[in-house]
């Protein structure tokens, strides 16, 4: 049996709730970012742990956008040697990639992941508003093991070559 429509099937349930949790938390940001400068300049009243609720979702937005430019393959390259490199040799150079950034990404989830239960056994909260940053890094450690699911599921994929003039750049 053909992978391709579990594959795919990823692709079409991932990509597009990761974009509306992704946008959710960018107009979250937005938001309480006006109101916090609306507040503080205005009403000498900022929003009590404004800054902490910017950080943790800074920290989400980026997360959450990592198996996005994966599985769109929106990744920054370096394609200096891409119109000599034989069609054979580019693909083989597109697995090794995926491989290694899937076995990175692994393991960086697997290290938050612990790092994630420290912070929640030891009960580690933001100073302002107490809240559990091992909540926080538990979801930063699934995301990142999203982004190597996200890696093998392009691994599959046929790699695409930069062409000079495509894009906007030349």
């Amino acid at each position: 049996m053909n992978g391709r429509p579990m594959l795919d099937q990823f692709d079409r349930v991932v990509a597009p709730t990761l974009g509306a949790l992704g946008a959710l938390v960018l107009f979250a940001m937005m938001t309480l970012t006006c109101v916090d400068v609306i507040g503080r300049y205005f009403f000498s009243k900022p929003v009590f742990g404004g800054f902490e609720l910017t950080e943790m979702m800074l920290a989400a937005m980026i997360f959450l956008g990592l198996p996005l430019v994966t599985l769109r393959n929106e990744h920054i390259t370096v394609d200096i040697f891409d119109s000599i490199t034989p069609d054979w040799l580019f693909r083989l150079q597109h697995i090794a990639a995926c491989a290694i950034g899937m076995v990175s990404t692994g393991y960086l989830a697997w290290r938050l992941w612990n790092r994630a239960t420290t912070l929640y056994m030891a009960g580690e909260t933001t100073a302002q508003l107490k809240m559990k940053l091992g909540y926080l890094a538990f979801s930063m450690s699934i995301l990142m093991a999203l982004t190597a699911v996200a890696l093998f599921v392009v691994m599959f994929r046929q790699p695409q070559r930069n062409v000079p003039g495509e894009g906007g750049t030349t």
